[in-house]
C-alpha cells in the first residue's frame, strides 16, 4: 500500500503511508468511530489515531447537501483546526497534495482516492459522487506544517439503493490483471502481524508479458499503496521507498538501458518492481490497492491477503546511547528531536532509538552524505558525522515521510 527498478517504502506511511503507517499511519481501534456533531447535522467530527500529533489537530467534515444521495454529486469540505481551535490553513505538501482522501465502502468493494483542494477560507474541498446507498468510511490524510502525519476517520451514509455486499475472500493468486497491467505482489517474508516486511510489486504489460516500461509517475512516484483491514479498524497509507532505483537482479546495468523518469530501465529483463515497506498491526484479512498510472490513467490493482498471527514480541529495551551522543527517538510522531544544532567542523554522534515498529523508520537516510543506516526495533544505532560547512543536513526515513535536519552553524 519490491526486478528492473526497485523503490527502496507502506508508512504510512502505506504512512502503506502505510505512514505509512506503512509509513503510513496505522490507526488503532480507538480511531475507528466517528460521532456526528449534534450542533450541525451535516458536520462530522473526525477521530484521530493514537499518536500525540493527532491529539493536537482535528478535522471536521461538512457535506453539502447534508443529506447525501447516491448518484448525486456531494461537496465534501474539511476544516482542520489545532488544539486551540484555530484553523490550520497551510498543510504540508506530501506526495504532491496537501490532503489525501481515501473513501471505501463498508465491504471494501468500492475504493476512491481523491484530493481536497485548499479554499480561500482555509478549508479543503472536493466533490464526490457516491455510486450506491449505504455506509462508507472516509480517511482524511494530512500533515500540518512542522508536525507528523494525521489521519482523521469519518463514517458517512449515502441514501439510496444499496447493492449486495461483496464478500471479502483471500486471493489464491497474487498476480492480478487490471486495465492491461499484470501485477504480481511478492512479500519478502511470511506476512505476520507486527513484522516489518517489504511488499514487492512486479509490473508487466498484460498483452505482451514484457515489462511495463511506460509507467508514469503518480503523485510523484511510480506507485501508491493503500491498505485497510476487513473490519476497517486498521488503515495504512503507504508510499514507495525513496532513494535511488536499483535493478532487481542486483546487477549494474550500462547506459544502454532506456530512461524512465530519470531512472534507467534495461531494455530486457524482469518487470519493473516497486517496493513498499510496511507492518500489519493485527492479524486478519486486509485489502490492498496498488495504484499505477499509465497513459494518463490511474489504475488501481486490488489484492486481498490474510495476515497471520505474529510471533511473541520481546519488549524493546531502551538501549542507552553513548554519553557523548545526541539521542533521537524514532516513533509515530517522527524524530524527537527533529532538529539538531551542531558546529561546523566538529564530529557529532547521533544515536537513533526506535522503540517499536509502529512507524516507517526502519532506516534513516542522509541524502547529502549518501549515507543510509538500518534502524532495528529496540536498538540504538549510532550515526557519526562531521559536517564541514554551515547549512542544513536533512535526514528522513526510507519513504521520506519522517523528516529531520541537522543545522550546522
Amino acid at each position: 500500500m519490491k526486478h528492473i527498478i526497485t523503490f527502496f517504502l507502506l508508512s504510512a506511511a502505506l504512512g502503506l503511508a502505510l505512514a505509512a503507517a506503512g509509513c503510513g499511519n496505522a490507526t488503532g481501534p480507538a480511531a475507528t468511530t466517528t460521532n456526528q456533531n449534534a450542533n450541525a447535522p451535516d458536520a462530522y467530527a473526525g477521530h484521530e489515531g493514537h499518536d500525540t500529533t493527532a491529539a493536537k489537530f482535528k478535522a471536521a467534515l461538512t457535506a453539502a447537501p447534508a443529506d447525501i444521495q447516491a448518484g448525486a454529486e456531494t461537496t465534501l469540505t474539511f476544516n482542520v483546526k489545532d488544539s486551540a481551535g484555530k484553523t490550520v490553513k497551510d498543510l504540508s505538501i506530501v506526495h504532491e497534495k496537501p490532503m489525501h482522501l481515501l473513501i471505501v465502502s463498508a465491504d471494501l468493494a468500492g475504493f476512491y482516492h481523491i484530493h481536497p483542494e485548499p479554499q480561500a477560507d482555509g478549508s479543503y474541498q472536493v466533490k464526490h459522487t457516491f455510486p450506491n446507498g449505504g455506509a462508507y468510511k472516509l480517511y482524511a490524510d494530512y500533515t500540518p506544517a512542522g508536525a507528523a502525519q494525521v489521519v482523521d476517520i469519518f463514517d458517512v451514509k449515502a441514501n439510496g439503493t444499496e447493492r449486495a455486499a461483496a464478500p471479502l475472500t483471500e486471493d489464491k493468486t497474487l498476480t492480478k490483471t487490471v486495465d492491461g497491467l499484470a501485477v504480481t505482489m511478492s512479500p519478502d517474508k511470511p506476512v505476520r502481524a507486527g513484522d516489518e516486511l517489504m511488499l514487492n510489486f512486479q509490473v508487466n504489460d498484460a498483452a505482451t508479458g514484457k515489462p511495463a516500461a511506460d509507467l508514469q509517475k503518480y503523485l510523484g512516484e511510480l506507485a501508491h499503496f493503500v491498505i485497510i483491514s476487513q473490519d476497517l479498524k486498521q488503515f495504512i497509507h503507504a508510499h514507495p521507498m525513496s532513494g535511488g532505483a536499483q535493478p532487481a537482479d542486483g546487477m549494474k546495468h550500462d547506459d544502454k538501458g532506456m530512461k524512465h523518469d530519470g531512472m534507467k530501465m534495461p531494455m530486457n529483463g524482469p518487470a519493473p518492481t516497486v517496493s513498499a515497506h510496511t507492518t500489519f498491526p493485527a492479524a486478519g484479512l486486509y485489502k490492498l490497492w496498488a495504484q499505477f498510472q499509465r497513459g494518463g490513467k490511474v489504475i488501481a490493482v486490488p489484492f486481498v491477503l490474510r495476515v497471520a498471527e505474529g510471533s511473541p514480541q520481546k519488549a524493546a529495551n531502551d538501549a542507552p546511547a553513548p554519553a557523548d551522543a545526541i539521542k533521537i527517538t524514532v516513533g509515530k510522531d517522527g524524530y524527537s528531536p527533529s532538529s539538531i544544532n551542531v558546529k561546523a567542523g566538529q564530529s557529532v554522534k547521533l544515536a537513533f532509538y526506535r522503540p517499536d515498529a509502529d512507524n516507517c523508520g526502519g532506516e534513516v537516510i542522509f541524502p547529502k552524505l549518501k549515507l543510509t543506516k538500518k534502524l532495528p526495533v529496540g536498538a540504538t544505532t549510532v550515526v557519526e558525522i562531521a559536517p564541514q560547512e554551515s547549512g542544513e543536513l536533512a535526514f528522513s526515513c526510507g519513504m521520506g515521510m519522517l523528516r529531520g535536519k541537522v543545522v550546522v552553524e
